[in-house]
């Protein structure tokens, strides 16, 4: 999974753009990209499609886009 790849997901479940024109690895999926419970169920539908590694985005850690990232590689 590139970081791009990533990007383009984050977009498909609603993530506007403009708002992930700035991002980098370091954005944190709660604190930076504060995804509605929606968008939260949409991504994680998305990585369980993708690889199936059994992590929930609703644990008490806030995953930042290039730990997800190294998880799908």
């Amino acid at each position: 999974m590139t970081f791009e790849r990533f990007i383009a997901l984050l977009v498909q479940v609603g993530i506007p753009e403009e708002i992930l024109n700035d991002a980098d690895e370091s954005w944190q999926i709660r604190h930076d990209l504060a995804l509605t419970s929606a968008e939260t169920v949409a991504l994680q539908a998305k990585i369980e499609h993708l690889a199936p590694l059994g992590f929930s985005l609703w644990g008490a850690e806030d995953y930042s886009l290039g730990e997800i990232i190294s998880l799908l590689r």
